[in-house]
């Protein structure tokens, strides 16, 4: 259901209309998916191929979140947060695991 809020509602901007998110966000989690499968399966190094599924997983969080959870509408601030979370996370995975393998 749509709802209609004026810019009147107080120190909001108005709410944009964006396209139908959650249809076109789960065909890209599939994708994402799909990709995290044909990495495994095609053939690359294991370091390399842990590497860009944890990637593709950290893009697959951002999504979900945003889009789902609607963090994208959430004050700015905590988007930044949360975008800062979500790669400090990501990148501290891939350091520790390079860093395991003896990779650097």
């Amino acid at each position: 259901m749509d709802l209609y809020l004026p810019a009147a509602v107080h120190g909001r901007a108005p709410v944009k209309k964006q396209w139908n998110a959650p249809a076109v966000v789960w065909c890209v989690l599939c994708g994402l998916t799909l990709l995290s499968v044909a990495v495994v399966e095609g053939g690359w190094s294991r370091s390399v191929a842990s590497i860009i599924i944890v990637l593709i997983a950290a893009t697959k969080s951002r999504l979900v979140i945003l889009h789902y959870m609607e963090a994208n509408r959430a004050a700015r601030h905590w988007r930044f947060l949360y975008e800062t979370w979500n790669f400090a996370v990501a990148a501290t995975i891939v350091i520790g695991y390079v860093m395991g393998r003896g990779m650097a």
